[in-house]
């Protein structure tokens, strides 16, 4: 009985070790099919539709290979189709466009554009990869370039069968917003279209609605255009950019010059959706480029909610004046001058600076400190702010005035109540106050005109009134400049806590200056030039420069003669009595 079982082991173990063996060879005889009959059925497509001008006919010769490919790749057989040329003429070493197709099926245009879903559904499933060639005509599939995935092409050579092709998804938000902003590059560059732009930021919303902020914009039913546009500036904005300009940013959006422009318009007019339902707001100005937008304060919450920090690199605005980089000068000042500016510097000294504001808070009385510098040109005011904000740390926000006074009647008001507003944000950014410089405010701070009507006085009025108004409740520091402080009006006269003269320098303090500029003038020298000309210091500058083009041009250092020369021609015009103007002959 034993023997019996025994047998009946041994029997079944060489059964199922055959079977094994057998299945195994099976597999082995296979996999070899998978390679072969692939590469086969491409192959005979490949030579079956060169100048088949995709008729009927051909569709009949390579039906049975276009099903077993469809089956391989999963797709339609006019998709398999359009695998098998791409994946034959890649190995011919190029990229295929449809030229390319449209010249080796010898077909009509037309009939190839009648697989253009089909091209976009086999770039969505990632069997095709797809760039932008820039000599092609910019239309709609026209310049796209289609490369086979190498995954499949590794698995068909391997005998393998058909990868599951995963597109790559994004790890965070900020790398999805990063994609956004690199098809605007694409789209500024000219690799996209305008149409291709949104198409792909339709689909980069529709498959990513699982960020909470891509829903939450999507949620807002913004058109495609909004859509992108906003999410551009927020790009902008958690990189470092507080406003966007409006003509750069709409350049790279729209190919179509009058599309551009009415878009832009209906922005700049509250239109636009994001500006109505406050998604975004307009910048008035900024003093150095055209009209700018920014987040609006309820979207720069929502960017706070899902996580994201704004500003972490934020640039210096270029009108920002950092004190490390002001080159250190020695002022000279009549007596008077320079102890009114010691006690101002002094005030401005960190400690002293917080402990007057306080002890001013306490008693009820306004905290800001506000100076203006008054006198002759070339005296040396602006100078004398930038060593002032070097000597206590402090940056300066300064603002050209001649460059606030726009062309658009009624702007230049809301320019200047942008000054102060984009002042009091950045006053947060810094660790000490910084200085807010109005340079040559002669235009905006002279007597009011009365009973105009002129537009140009009822702007000029609107705008005093407004820096009126902001420096009654001011907390920082304000400086001005102007040469015309005769023709102040009575209105800034309080405003103004400090109110310091620049006269031309003392014979004394131009000696001073005359050796401090030119080390090889003798004492006795520098005292005759102070004596005989009657200079400021922007003028002693200019002889100064000429000393050194001199010196550079004919390689001899200058003598005192040389001096009075360059003196002379400094005042040609008092010297010789030349009027400028019409005389009576």
């Amino acid at each position: 009985m034993q023997s019996s079982i025994k047998l009946l082991e041994n029997i079944l173990r060489h059964v199922l070790s055959y079977s094994i063996h057998t299945f195994v060879q099976n597999m082995d005889d296979m996999e070899p099919n998978i390679k072969a009959s692939i590469l086969e059925k491409i192959g005979k497509i490949y030579e079956q539709s060169k100048e088949c001008k995709l008729d009927s006919a051909f569709f009949e010769k390579v039906d049975e290979e276009l099903k077993h490919l469809s089956d391989y790749f999963k797709v339609s057989r006019n998709q398999s189709l359009i695998v098998a040329m791409v994946f034959a003429l890649n190995y011919k070493g190029d990229k295929v466009d449809l030229k390319d197709l449209i010249e080796y099926f010898d077909c009509n245009p037309m009939k190839i554009l009648e697989y253009s879903d089909d091209f976009e559904a086999l770039y969505t499933k990632g069997i095709f990869n797809k760039q932008k060639s820039k000599h092609r005509v910019r239309l709609a599939l026209s310049n796209d370039q289609f490369t086979i995935n190498e995954k499949i092409t590794e698995s068909i050579l391997s005998n393998k069968p058909m990868p599951v092709i995963e597109k790559e998804g994004f790890k965070d938000v900020i790398e999805l917003l990063e994609k956004f902003h690199k098809l605007g590059e694409q789209r500024d560059s000219e690799e996209l279209s305008t149409f291709e732009l949104f198409a792909q930021a339709k689909e980069l919303i529709s498959s990513n609605l699982h960020f909470p902020l891509i829903k939450k914009i999507n949620d807002n039913q913004l058109s495609i255009e909004d859509t992108y546009l906003f999410i551009y500036i927020i790009w902008k904005t958690i990189t470092g950019n507080e406003s966007t300009d409006i003509g750069r940013a709409t350049e790279g959006i729209f190919d179509n010059t009058s599309e551009r422009f009415n878009y832009v318009q209906k922005i700049m007019s509250n239109e636009n959706k994001l500006i109505s339902d406050k998604h975004i707001e307009i910048v008035e100005a900024n003093f150095f480029s055209d009209t700018e937008m920014k987040l609006s304060e309820t979207s720069v919450k929502m960017l706070q909610e899902f996580g994201l920090k704004l500003f972490a690199n934020k640039k210096k605005r270029d009108n920002i004046i950092e004190p490390a980089k002001i080159t250190p000068k020695t002022l000279y000042f009549n007596e008077f001058e320079r102890n009114q500016l010691n006690l101002l510097k002094t005030l401005l000294q960190e400690y002293n600076f917080k402990e007057t504001q306080n002890r001013l808070q306490n008693k009820g009385l306004p905290k800001g400190i506000t100076a203006l510098l008054h006198g002759l040109p070339g005296t040396g005011k602006t100078e004398t702010v930038f060593q002032v904000a070097r000597d206590t740390n402090r940056e300066i926000m300064k603002i050209d005035i001649s460059q606030s006074k726009s062309m658009w009647f009624g702007e230049s008001e809301k320019i200047i109540k942008r000054i102060f507003t984009d002042y009091k944000a950045y006053v947060k950014d810094c660790e000490r106050m910084p200085i807010l410089l109005f340079n040559e405010a002669d235009a905006i701070i002279s007597k009011r005109k009365l009973n105009s009507n002129s537009n140009v006085s009822q702007t000029e009025n609107a705008m005093q009134n407004i820096i009126l108004e902001e420096l009654e409740n001011f907390e920082g520091i304000f400086f001005a400049t102007t040469n015309l402080a005769k023709n102040l009006d009575s209105a800034f006269d309080r405003r103004f806590l400090f109110k310091i003269e620049f006269r031309k320098p003392e014979v004394s303090v131009k000696a001073q200056i005359w050796n401090s500029k030119l080390p090889s003038l003798s004492a006795a020298d520098s005292e005759t030039l102070a004596n005989l000309f009657d200079f400021s210091g922007g003028q002693i500058d200019n002889i100064v420069r000429k000393n050194e083009i001199h010196d550079v041009i004919h390689g001899i250092p200058v003598n005192f003669n040389n001096i009075l020369d360059f003196c002379k021609t400094e005042s040609l015009l008092k010297s010789n009595n030349i009027k400028i103007g019409f005389s009576k002959s």
